[in-house]
């Protein structure tokens, strides 16, 4: 199967270990001189105030690159950091 850069960017990545969703690809490393992927770089996290994350994912943590996602292994996304709540809200 072929695919271009900018539909390798509108997949989901998901993570086949904890069937976690971990978002979709913002960058593609490329090793210029044998042509090959790398990685993939993925942002992870994040809210309305939280930034997100970004992840590094090597090509031998990609299991397969289908239609619409592609399947990772062996990938550890950072925990969600608490973040503080106002007194009242929430409870």
């Amino acid at each position: 199967m072929l695919c271009t850069l900018s539909e390798l960017c509108q997949k989901e990545v998901i993570n086949i270990d904890t069937a976690e969703r971990l978002g979709f690809i913002a960058d593609v490393e490329i090793n210029t001189e044998t042509g090959e992927m790398v990685n993939i770089c993925v942002f992870v996290g994040g809210g309305f105030f939280k930034p997100k994350h970004p992840i590094k994912i090597a090509r031998c943590n990609i299991v397969k690159i289908g239609v619409e996602t592609v399947l990772v292994k062996n990938v550890h996304a950072p925990a969600p950091s608490g973040g503080k709540r106002l007194p009242g809200f929430f409870k």
